[in-house]
């Protein structure tokens, strides 16, 4: 046990892993899946597609190693880590995403992670309630998955308004976590606009090129999983990508690393985790982001409501 609570107390060394792990399985595995299927000639596709399963092993058994860490602070997590050892069993079963035990999993998961995303709410400070919209976008992917999957029928609604009003909390959350006049905070928001300013570029040459808004119609949702019912929409979903890049930069560099890679996990995994492939780490990561995002905080609401809780 000592053990454990020696790797609690320094997290810092794990989550660089999840980061590093979950962006590059992201951007081999879940982004360069779509792009491989057009017409384009990808140099080592072959070396770049193995490097995307390496780095996704990777976060799993990472995400996994790090839900277990959580445990201490968040007693939910508990369920949320046992489901992701089950899910590595899950595939042993005939058919398994046709089947009964598969619909009820979802619904548990569905029903324990939205519970664990309202503790880690209340085990934080007063601002996390700026991260709010977060947590509905994530229950809103739970519950359309089990629409999808359970009822088959899809759950029709704005993702990006719902993906946009998110990033406003977020970036809120951002700005006033650690409000004291650091260096470091100065720099972190002017890296974040620097960050932003490509974005930008791209916006402006996406909206005047015809050719490029249909190439971009084709790779950027379904590399996310995020359904745009209206094509047009794609500038605001690279506005949106600039500004979670912008707010993502700025926690790291504040210090919150946890809330940095909480949310891009949270980003690159929720809409995916509708239909996941019929993986079930896509269903859990968002989660489990949450809970990371809301990790940092000593101030908790549950205090304020009941003072004598610990």
């Amino acid at each position: 046990m000592s053990v454990f609570r020696d790797l609690r107390e320094n997290l810092r060394p794990f989550l660089i892993v999840l980061g590093i792990s979950s962006f590059f399985q992201f951007v081999f595995k879940e982004a360069f899946m779509y792009p491989s299927i057009l017409p384009l000639n990808v140099p080592n596709e072959g070396i770049l597609e193995t490097l995307g399963n390496v780095f996704f092993y990777v976060y799993f058994f990472t995400i996994l190693l790090t839900s277990l860490l959580l445990i201490e602070k968040y007693k939910l997590m508990t369920l949320i880590t046992a489901s992701l050892i089950i899910s590595l069993f899950a595939p042993l079963i005939p058919n398994y995403n046709m089947s009964p035990f598969w619909y009820s999993f979802e619904i548990f998961i569905t029903i324990v992670g939205i519970s664990l995303m309202i503790e880690s709410v209340l085990k934080s400070s007063i601002y996390s309630l700026l991260l709010l919209p977060t947590m509905f976008m994530v229950a809103v992917g739970l519950i359309g998955s089990i629409s999808l999957n359970v009822f088959h029928h899809a759950l029709f609604m704005s993702y990006i308004m719902a993906y946009l009003i998110s990033l406003l909390g977020y970036l809120s959350y951002t700005l006033l976590w650690d409000k004291k006049k650091s260096i470091r905070s100065y720099i972190g928001i002017a890296v974040g606009v620097l960050v932003l300013i490509p974005f930008i570029f791209s916006i402006y040459e996406v909206g005047s090129n015809r050719y490029l808004e249909i190439l971009m119609n084709m790779i950027l949702p379904s590399t996310l999983g995020i359904d745009l019912y209206n094509p047009y929409h794609i500038t605001l979903l690279l506005l949106a990508l600039g500004l979670s890049a912008m707010g993502i930069v700025m926690s790291i560099i504040k210090g919150n690393y946890s809330a940095g890679i909480g949310y891009f996990i949270v980003i690159s995994t929720v809409f995916l985790g509708i239909d996941g492939y019929q993986v079930l780490i896509y269903m859990i990561s968002p989660i489990i982001g949450f809970s990371l995002i809301t990790y940092n905080e000593k101030k908790r609401i549950i205090d304020i409501i009941s003072p004598r809780t610990k």
